[in-house]
């Protein structure tokens, strides 16, 4: 497969090139700026400091027969949202906005896969009392610039619902920087867990070669205990089950 990555020096991102080239994919992988850090493996690099350029996101999906949106927000001091956010309020809807415009202007049959949320808007409709309230108050009076993102997200899946592509939206609860299980729960049921940007990236691979994943269209992704999981849509929506490819 031809795998576009936006966002691919972020802790999913990083992982996601990775992998994909260990697969044998050919990884195309874009950055806001010249990597510190350049992948390990043979992707192709694509940088631009403006990646909501149409022609530079043109180039980018030319050919993908997937393409991953992993961007996340920039702030003062790195992955601290208590600091200044730095990045536009608006950079998850807007990258969906450019991206869906180019897959159509190209008519390019890729699948979409992007990085959302489940804490912090997107899934509020899937929570309990208990848990809606709680990150509601987390994201509003003690981390103001952690609803704002949340809003962003939103904003970016009503994007995607609207496209008319064949696009999915993985919503972890809580990243870690754990190791790589495999161990996956995707489903479209809430649960207060965790799970590591490293599996996050995985199931995004799995979501990507599956062909054809089924619905629903928005996930919610944690760590599950047990055999290794495939993407929901191929089996019990609700659990884990086995055979990572």
């Amino acid at each position: 497969m031809n795998i576009t990555v936006f966002g691919a020096s972020g802790g999913i991102g990083t992982h996601l090139v990775s992998l994909a080239a260990e697969r044998g994919h050919q990884v195309r992988a874009v950055y806001r700026s010249t990597p510190q850090s350049p992948p390990a493996s043979q992707a192709e690099i694509l940088t631009s400091p403006d990646i909501f350029d149409p022609g530079f996101a043109a180039t980018a999906i030319s050919g993908a027969d997937a393409v991953i949106t992993a961007v996340g927000p920039n702030f003062a001091t790195r992955h601290n949202p208590r600091t200044a956010m730095t990045s536009p309020p608006d950079l998850h809807q807007r990258l969906a906005r450019t991206v869906i415009a180019a897959m159509k202007e190209s008519a390019a049959a890729a699948r979409l896969i992007a990085v959302s949320t489940a804490s912090m808007g997107p899934a509020d409709d899937l929570m309990g009392a208990g848990p809606r309230l709680l990150f509601r108050f987390f994201r509003t009076v003690a981390v103001p610039n952690l609803g704002r993102v949340g809003q962003d997200l939103c904003a970016m899946e009503e994007e995607l619902a609207g496209s008319g592509l064949d696009w999915y939206a993985l919503r972890p609860v809580k990243l870690t920087d754990g190791p790589l299980t495999g161990h996956v729960q995707a489903s479209d049921r809430f649960a207060m867990k965790s799970i590591s940007r490293a599996d996050v990236a995985w199931q995004i691979l799995a979501l990507a070669e599956d062909p054809a994943p089924g619905r629903p269209r928005t996930l919610i992704v944690t760590s599950a205990a047990g055999r290794k999981s495939r993407p929901a849509g191929t089996g019990d929506l609700a659990g884990s089950a086995s055979a990572r490819r």
